[in-house]
């Protein structure tokens, strides 16, 4: 059995196309970025602490995964918004210009201890946008739980130029990571 320790529903979304049964579960670890560590660092660091810090049932047996996803920036990591006004400020930040989305993944045996971690990192380039095509576009996403305020779904197409790499791991979720280090637990 795979245990989800999110609540996000795009990563539930990733997660049902590997077709096996899991679970959510919820994470009591508070994601943090030190600045004295590289994005990718940071994002496994949280990626296993959330693996951890799940709240899994009585008895449970199987793989617990955890996942972290952020921005880096000019030397900045953008995590989840506040406000739809910082979305906005955000995403005409990133209008015209590229970025980095990090993803760190950490699988965890519940029995063994056992864990398998890894992290991707993929090139967002966005289209030149307007002001008001911005507000129109973050308003329709609902950004307040998404890495950076925007997602590359739906309406969030318009705001992407390109991708170079992988396209879940801005949704949320690498599954081509997820794959790999779900058929080394055999």
């Amino acid at each position: 059995m795979l245990y989800l320790a999110s609540r996000s529903l795009r990563r539930r979304m990733l997660l049902r196309s590997l077709h096996r049964r899991f679970r959510v579960v919820r994470s009591s670890y508070r994601e943090r970025i030190s600045c004295r560590l590289p994005p990718s660092a940071n994002a496994v660091r949280n990626a296993v602490g959330k693996t951890r810090r799940a709240r899994l049932p009585r008895g449970a047996r199987g793989i617990v995964i955890g996942a972290d996803t952020f921005l880096y920036v000019q030397g900045r990591v953008i995590g989840k918004p506040k406000t739809l006004s910082e979305a906005c400020r955000t995403v005409r930040r990133l209008a015209g210009r590229s970025h980095w989305v990090y993803t760190g993944l950490c699988l965890r045996d519940i029995g063994t201890g056992r864990m398998r971690t890894g992290w991707v990192r993929t090139r967002v380039t966005f289209n030149p946008l307007r002001a008001g095509a911005i507000r129109r576009i973050v308003a329709r996403m609902r950004p307040l739980d998404k890495a950076g305020g925007y997602a590359v779904q739906g309406d969030g197409g318009a705001l992407i130029a390109r991708i170079d790499g992988s396209r879940t791991n801005v949704i949320g979720l690498p599954m081509e990571l997820l794959r790999r280090e779900l058929a080394r637990f055999k």
